[in-house]
């Protein structure tokens, strides 16, 4: 039997801190932040409550907190930990600290998901940007080891009824993965009210062997997940047997990626689907548009092949978007689509090379010099690695496909910075502002730069950009 409206498993997090008492009707003054017995001790405790509802096999209870306040940082949920939070709202380096001390009730790291992401300005300070030095590149390199779910969907937090259409959050979910995150997407129903389950359709799924708590935090710590606006769809996407979120050793660049989908809806068994594949290497803007698509006509409980997708680069990564197309005499019908965890093609052997790397930079260039801009552009790059680099293959590129290649340069040395002109390469600095990226050897995007119009003689920094 599973859980109230259908569910299979549902978490309840509450606000850690003490704003989080909202107002008007949902204002009760029951608070773990104020009585932090609330949340295990106590008779009526949410872990208790938890503990008591959870049936395996039938409806799984999950609980824990979610961290923060949107003004300081933004939300994120953590799973399954034994005390409450009491970490300053906004402080994510010390969250970090804090969830080395707490682990979860299997002994591991505790499950975080960022919540409701935010674009623009509104994203200057989301988990914890502006708590780490060293820029955006060491904030990812922090929390990316501790976050595996991302919401892509989040259903109206202070509107009270059912099957609400959710907000969705497409654009965050490719620019996270873009800055290097490993992801799934999720669905936060974020209920403010007792709706649970029924404030919308929308649904995280989980693909997990073990149907109890335990196996349910692993799958979602493994990004064995989806999200769909559909309550029932089910789906699995491979790449031979390897599951959507896992990260695997990569074929030879070139070689025709042996990707499958199997689509389910038993309340539709005869729906339209467009499969959308989307491809990208983190660094660079986010994919934009999908690089192949494919249409299927009813339930596919086989393995269909995505044919044509072929890897082109170390550290890409491919994911499905795939909308169930309404009927359209429907009245009032709308299409249901569903996202899932990329594929990584990073081996084991790739991340430690990444890792033994200097990191390389441009940390200075020169749009618009005193003569010729054909000649004198220049670029300065630093190591700010411990390792002497060899630039051979290195290059920089603009959006148009045009380079400099820095074989010129020969090596750097740990800490050196190196100056190059442009020297009649094609790629131009443009004087009314451009995107440029350097790009490693074997293809992956280790940094991003955009900038505006400059003036004659005007130096960039791309720190101080960022």
């Amino acid at each position: 039997m599973a859980c109230a409206a259908g569910l299979d498993f549902f978490a309840i997090t509450e606000h850690n801190h003490p704003k989080g008492d909202g107002s008007g009707d949902r204002r009760d003054g029951i608070l773990i932040a104020t009585q932090p017995a609330l949340y295990r001790t106590a008779p009526n405790s949410l872990v208790k409550m938890a503990d008591a509802a959870d049936q395996p096999g039938a409806c799984v209870t999950l609980y824990g907190q979610e961290f923060s306040t949107i003004s300081s940082g933004n939300h994120v949920n953590i799973f399954d930990i034994d005390q409450v939070i009491d970490v300053p709202n906004g402080r994510f380096d010390l969250l970090l600290e804090w969830l080395r001390l707490h682990p979860d009730a299997g002994g591991g790291g505790p499950l975080v998901q960022f919540n409701h992401p935010e674009s623009g300005r509104r994203s200057l300070k989301d988990y914890g940007r502006d708590d780490f030095s060293g820029g955006e590149e060491n904030w990812v390199q922090a929390m990316a080891p501790h976050v595996s779910l991302i919401e892509i969907m989040n259903a109206p937090a202070l509107q009270d009824g059912q099957h609400q259409r959710t907000s969705i959050r497409e654009g965050q979910y490719f620019r996270y993965l873009n800055l290097g995150f490993h992801l799934a997407p999720s669905v936060g129903q974020d209920n403010h009210y007792r709706n649970w389950g029924i404030s919308t359709d929308a649904r995280v799924a989980v693909i997990a062997a073990d149907f109890s708590r335990r196996g349910i935090i692993n799958a979602l710590k493994a990004r064995h997940a989806y999200a769909t606006e559909d309550k029932n769809l089910r789906v699995l996407f491979r790449s031979g047997n390897a599951l959507q979120g896992d990260i695997i050793d990569p074929p030879t660049l070139g070689a025709e990626l042996p990707l499958t989908v199997e689509i389910v809806d038993d309340d539709e068994p005869d729906a339209i689907y467009r499969v959308d594949v989307f491809k990208d290497v983190a660094g660079g803007k986010p994919a934009s548009a999908p690089v192949e698509t494919f249409e299927l006509v009813g339930n596919q409980a086989a393995p269909v092949p995505l044919e044509g997708i072929r890897l082109e680069a170390l550290s890409e990564y491919v994911l499905l978007r795939i909308t169930q197309l309404s009927d359209q005499d429907e009245e009032h019908a709308e299409d249901d689509r569903l996202w899932t965890a990329p594929i990584w093609f990073e081996s084991s052997a790739f991340h430690h090379h990444m890792d033994q790397q200097p990191r390389l930079r441009i940390v200075r260039f020169v749009p618009d010099p005193q003569g010729d801009d054909f000649t004198r552009e220049e670029i300065t790059l630093a190591n700010r690695g411990s390792a002497a680099l060899n630039l051979s293959g290195w290059r920089v590129r603009d959006l148009a496909g045009n380079v400099w290649v820095l074989d010129g340069l020969l090596g750097i040395e740990p800490g050196e910075e190196k100056t190059m002109l442009r020297g009649g390469q094609p790629m131009s600095l443009n004087n009314g502002g451009d995107e440029i990226e350097l790009v490693a050897p074997d293809g992956t995007v280790v940094q991003t730069i955009a900038y505006g119009q400059v003036a004659v003689d005007e130096e960039i920094r791309p720190d101080a950009i960022d």
